[in-house]
């Protein structure tokens, strides 16, 4: 069991999808690049930490608006300061100024645990496959042994946000994707598109409401909603 702590901010502006992207490269121009939770490259050795992202960058859909939502989990809550205490928080978005207010703040925190009732989930946008599983997946032409397969994925990329939170979870626990499970191409940087999941599942766990899960967590992909079976 742990006590995860979450800050969620999310600001009085709209902003486009793609543009999620580059709301998250304003911020961490804002701070500072020396502070790399806010970007996750590695200043020293010029690659990428490889470690579950604390801060990520979300989009808060209020009236039909799509708001730039800033999450930060733990540690990180922190490393929030740099933004915060800035003069201004006017930030350059896709060549367009956005002067931001706080719309909605929450500080809550989360007990992450294993139970023995089940909780169920909406996953956004999941970037499950890496190039390897990309190709695994499609020699399955078997519903049920691709859904098994996700199933085994996501139980890997839970895992990965536990380490990366101190959670000592026993991978052992319960976890079932339904169906439907809906799949779309969508792009994610230049040129270059990828396969991405939404899907209802069921575990043991209790997760946070908006934590992302695997690739792309910290750009608004594979966001966790809690409860949220019908959107």
């Amino acid at each position: 069991m742990k006590n995860l702590r979450i800050l969620a901010v999310s600001f009085d502006t709209t902003i486009q999808p793609y543009e999620l992207q580059h709301f998250r490269g304003a911020v961490a121009q804002k701070v500072g690049l020396e502070h790399e939770w806010f970007h996750n490259h590695d200043n020293t050795n010029g690659t990428f930490h490889n470690r579950y992202p604390l801060i990520q960058y979300k989009l808060d859909t209020f009236k039909g608006q799509m708001r730039p939502m800033l999450l930060c989990l733990d540690n990180a809550i922190e490393e929030a300061h740099h933004f915060f205490s800035a003069p201004d928080w006017s930030l350059n978005i896709n060549n367009a100024e956005h002067n931001l207010k706080i719309a909605r703040l929450r500080v809550d925190s989360c007990r992450l645990n294993v139970w023995d009732s089940v909780f169920s989930y909406r996953l956004h946008k999941w970037q499950a496959l890496n190039p390897e599983n990309f190709e695994k997946y499609n020699a399955l032409t078997n519903s049920i042994a691709r859904t098994r397969f996700l199933e085994q994925l996501l139980r890997n990329q839970i895992l990965s946000f536990a380490h990366g939170v101190d959670w000592d979870l026993n991978p052992d626990f319960e976890l079932r994707i339904h169906s439907p499970i809906k799949e779309d191409w969508m792009d994610y940087k230049e040129k270059q598109k990828v396969l991405v999941f939404t899907l209802n599942f069921e575990t043991t766990l209790s997760l946070p409401d908006f934590i992302g899960i695997g690739k792309g967590a910290s750009r608004g992909l594979g966001v966790v909603r809690v409860n949220n079976l019908n959107n």
